[in-house]
């Protein structure tokens, strides 16, 4: 007899079928199964407002708080039908990223919108309460920080998260060291040092906190790391004050159990992350310690599963599918038992292989390179393996290589990119430009020099093509001056003014004093923060004309003034 083929009937679900099938999942407060659903059902209808929405709410739900607001801010460039439910939506994303005024400017447009909308009592409730904490934070400043000191141990931590670590102890080792209320930055340039394979200078940093705190549990933490590879059990005394200090807070118990996994206790380590886990069950940084942990202690079907919930948040995470595939190969016997460290990267042999991967499909004609960015899903994810944790120069690379494929598919992509808090701002200055070479629509939603910032490119419209090459290195200039010399914020400020200023018309003819321009746009960035600075000494910084520089910065403060836009 001949065999006979056996027909498979394919269901085609439509749209709603998923959608329905996500509300009642997240109804169930099973939001890791929702999630899927609702990006299945947006791929059958694109585009749909309602499933944007549940997504970015179940996102919130998972703690993915940058995420959901990329889909809010997509929303509103969709639609204004969406407003109060996106600045709603915004507000509560800012709370759980910690950005209180953001959460206060997105409330009081949503009230501005919808006065009397289903969320007003809770909105007014929260507005009247950051209220009160303004005043409480300013009371508190005046009278026991420097606000400059705090800022600049904001920015260190911010380049520490990034791993430039460099950079990080730069700015950390401007802070005052007599004061007792930022040893949290000294522990963080201790952890900067420590990167940097100082370790004597760590260790001799974190006595000097712990001198001035022996209960600091940060600074016993960090000794037990900084001491373990030369004496495990000094490391292990260490570590052992640290719990008998703690508070059982959620921080407390992170850097407790990230501790015990680089001295290489992996079973109590795990003993803190799953209590963690409990407390906050969607945190990937401790999900993914979590299946670290597991792995190494040979429980692989835990480590399967934590790494499986990292997918589920983010199917494109191609270092936790890395080793979900490597989990399972150790299970079913393919491959040997080697032990993962607890850095969120794929092993070097790995990283060598996507980036040879790359090479090979760049040398591809042009339309086929195309055709395969369109259907294969490798692609895709080992450029956003790139885009995310490669070094400078590969990420940068990558967003060319995305930026000359364009279209909405490389838009979405640097829309997110640009609202991540962990990527430098470098990188996010390339992807800027490069949308605006896509034309994508402004103003560019980023998180940028600390904060949530609406940029837009259309500086360049108003200079002269061969002014560009001039003006590229005016901002250079004004951004790492400022930048190292003060800080962050004081650098993102100033190229608001220098924006202003080029807008309004009149700026762009100083492009051929650009040492004098960058000198003026700093001086009046300083003057708006009500900080004084020597004119001669701005200049010398820049290495301008003392009267030239004033003469500019006092028509940069005037056009400000008179645009109200400071």
């Amino acid at each position: 007899m001949e065999k006979q083929e056996q027909k498979i009937l394919e269901f085609d679900r439509p749209a709603d079928f998923y959608f329905q099938s996500a509300l009642k999942m997240a109804e169930r407060m099973n939001y890791l199964g929702a999630l899927p659903m609702i990006r299945r059902a947006l791929e059958k209808d694109p585009g749909n407002i309602e499933y944007m929405l549940k997504q970015a709410e179940v996102l919130t739900e998972l703690s993915k708080y940058e995420e959901s607001n990329s889909i809010l801010f997509e929303v509103l460039l969709k639609t204004k039908e969406a407003r109060s439910e996106c600045f709603f939506g915004m507000g509560c994303n800012f709370i759980g990223i910690g950005d209180l005024d953001k959460a206060g400017e997105s409330f009081e447009k949503y009230l501005a919108i919808s006065p009397d909308g289903e969320f007003r009592d809770d909105v007014e409730d929260f507005l009247a309460l950051f209220g009160d904490m303004e005043e409480e934070e300013e009371y508190v400043l005046e009278d026991v920080h420097d606000a400059k000191q705090q800022e600049l141990a904001e920015e260190g931590k911010r380049h520490l998260d990034n791993c430039d670590y460099q950079k990080a102890a730069e700015v950390l080792e401007k802070i005052d060291t007599k004061d007792p209320e930022m040893l949290f930055a000294r522990n963080n340039l201790a952890l900067s040092y420590y990167c940097l394979k100082k370790v004597d200078k760590a260790v001799d940093i974190t006595q000097k906190v712990l001198a001035c705190d022996p209960e600091n549990i940060h600074a016993n933490c960090n000794m037990a790391m900084f001491l373990n590879k030369e004496d495990h059990e000094a490391a292990c005394k260490y570590i052992e004050k640290a719990i008998d200090r703690q508070k059982n807070t959620q921080d407390d118990l992170y850097k407790i159990a990230i501790t015990y996994c680089e001295i290489g206790e992996h079973e109590k380590a795990l003993q803190y992350l799953e209590n963690i886990l409990k407390m906050a069950p969607y945190d990937e940084k401790v999900l993914f310690c979590a299946a670290v942990a597991s792995f190494n202690m040979r429980r692989y079907t835990d480590a399967v599963n934590y790494f499986a919930d990292i997918i589920k948040m983010e199917p494109e995470e191609s270092i936790a599918g890395y080793y979900l595939k490597y989990a399972k190969d150790v299970m079913a016997g393919r491959k040997q038992h080697q032990e993962i460290g607890y850095v969120f990267q794929v092993p070097p042999q790995e990283a060598r292989k996507r980036i040879r991967y790359l090479n090979e499909k760049m040398k591809l004609p042009e339309q086929e390179f195309r055709e395969l960015w369109n259907r294969e899903r490798k692609l895709k994810d080992i450029l956003l393996w790139g885009l995310e944790y490669g070094d400078n120069f590969i990420k940068k690379a990558v967003v060319e290589i995305i930026g000359g494929l364009g279209g909405e598919k490389a838009e979405k992509i640097f829309r997110r990119y640009i609202l991540k808090r962990n990527q430098p701002d470098e990188i996010k200055n390339e992807v800027f430009v490069t949308l605006k070479k896509m034309k994508a629509a402004e103003p560019y939603v980023a998180y940028f020099n600390g904060s949530i910032v609406e940029v837009k490119v259309g500086i360049l419209d108003h200079i002269e093509e061969s002014g560009t090459e001039q003006f590229n290195k005016l901002f250079d200039l004004v951004i790492g001056i400022a930048g190292e010399r003060y800080s962050e914020q004081l650098a993102g400020q100033a190229a608001g003014l220098l924006q202003g200023f080029i807008e309004k018309g009149t700026g762009s003819r100083y492009l051929n004093e650009i040492n004098e321009l960058a000198g003026a746009v700093v001086f009046a960035a300083l003057y708006f923060r009500g900080e004084v600075e020597k004119p001669r000494e701005i200049a010398a910084l820049f290495q301008a004309d003392v009267n030239r520089m004033a003469a500019i910065a006092m028509e940069i403060i005037n056009t400000a003034e008179k645009g109200k836009e400071i």
